[in-house]
């Protein structure tokens, strides 16, 4: 788990825009999102997503999909990855949660604590998950690089 210095001093290197999804967990619009190296939120290239911040593995190529709201959609984590929390902005603002259809579960990485995004019960099979997750928050890995 990295300091709260460690986060700090690696957030440097990111774009205010991705500094502020992933430390004060705002979103991008939807089909304009790119990953830190630049890749779209639509990258179909075989490899892994890791934490903009810490580096820290994520999700994998294999487990994206489709999901047609214009954030890239995963329907399982890498074990150890991520963690998942009710949003604590929901939780702290009754109003905010009624117009989002209630507390909606937060997806931190687990390395940094960063914003990821949120995770969903209306993904596809094997786990019915969605992890409807911030390009900006992440960086793609192409499979040849690894």
């Amino acid at each position: 788990t990295m300091s709260r210095e460690e986060v700090l001093r690696a957030a440097e290197k990111l774009t205010p825009f991705q500094k502020a999804i992933s430390l004060s967990a705002m979103t991008e619009r939807p089909f304009a999102g790119k990953t830190t190296n630049g890749f779209g939120h639509d990258n179909k290239q075989p490899g892994t997503y890791v934490g903009a911040i810490s580096g820290q593995l994520l999700f994998e190529s294999s487990a994206k999909y489709e999901s047609g709201t214009g954030w890239p959609s995963f329907f399982e984590a890498v074990p150890g990855g991520v963690l998942e929390r009710e949003d604590p902005q929901d939780r702290a603002d009754p109003a905010r949660a009624r117009m989002m259809g209630g507390v909606r579960i937060e997806v931190i990485d687990a390395s940094s604590g960063a914003h990821l995004g949120h995770v969903f019960p209306d993904g596809p099979p094997p786990t019915g998950k969605r992890y409807c997750m911030n390009a900006g928050a992440m960086t793609f890995v192409p499979a040849a690089r690894r």
